[in-house]
């Protein structure tokens, strides 16, 4: 009896918001499978785009105003691309080595017709296009201990994060 008033509570619960969507949980990227599976599924990143990038310290003033730090980055890339299922991804790299950013010009393509996620000396390294190697800085990149991803349904279109105020 216990078990069928459990069910119909949480029939009832999901039922009160069926249009709030529910954050896809991260995967974690741990070795070339993992990679080679997320390129396949994502089309090696082919019409795709880079959405935004929010980078994140761990430093912060507490209440009593004293600094905690611990130097570790966390980003977060979004991409959408012009393909179906996955429309939308995040992926999002732990303990950042190193990120490197070049604005696009007018005579610059910002679309990525395909892009380099590779696993060396500890780091994953993502970089917006196929061919790409350490050290070369005429590309957007990034490298970090840990890297995660997720689907992001929701975030398609000219969608904003943060909020402007």
């Amino acid at each position: 009896m216990r078990k069928v008033a459990y069910i119909c509570v949480l029939a009832v619960r999901q039922s009160r918001h069926p249009n709030r969507q529910q954050k896809e949980m991260w995967t974690e990227i741990k070795e070339q499978v993992d990679i080679d599976r997320l390129l396949e599924l994502y089309g090696y990143f082919h019409d795709s785009c880079l959405r935004d990038i929010y980078i994140s310290t761990r430093e912060f003033i507490d209440e009593k105003l004293a600094m905690h730090f611990d130097n570790k980055l966390t980003a977060s890339l979004l991409f959408q691309r012009q393909f179906g299922q996955p429309t939308v991804i995040e992926l999002k790299f732990e303990d950042i080595e190193q990120f490197n950013f070049r604005q696009f010009d007018t005579f610059t393509d910002p679309v990525i017709c395909d892009a380099t996620l590779m696993t060396t000396n500890g780091l994953f390294y993502w970089a917006d296009f196929a061919g790409w190697e350490i050290g070369d800085n005429d590309s957007i990149w990034i490298s970090g201990k840990k890297l995660f991803w997720r689907q992001r349904p929701e975030l398609i279109g000219n969608i904003k994060r943060l909020k402007e105020e």
